[in-house]
């Protein structure tokens, strides 16, 4: 029996952090896939190689804004 009220009580929970967690997942995809096409179409980036920050771009969830601060031609 508290066993049962224990997966009540955690499953509305899960689907609010759920929905919580959507949008700022949503922005870090969608930041990742602009920086990865904006590198590979770039001549060139500012401080330092196209490798280096196009790994970056994949460390969550700073990666890509990094890049927008530092990395990116103007």
């Amino acid at each position: 029996m508290l066993k049962k009220c224990r997966n009540q009580h955690h499953q509305p929970q899960s689907r609010h952090v759920r929905q919580r967690l959507l949008p700022i997942a949503a922005m870090e995809i969608t930041a990742t896939t602009i920086v990865v096409g904006d590198i590979l179409r770039a001549k060139s980036v500012r401080r330092g190689h196209k490798l280096g920050w196009l790994l970056l771009a994949f460390v969550q969830p700073i990666g890509p804004w990094l890049y927008f601060a530092f990395g990116q031609e103007r």
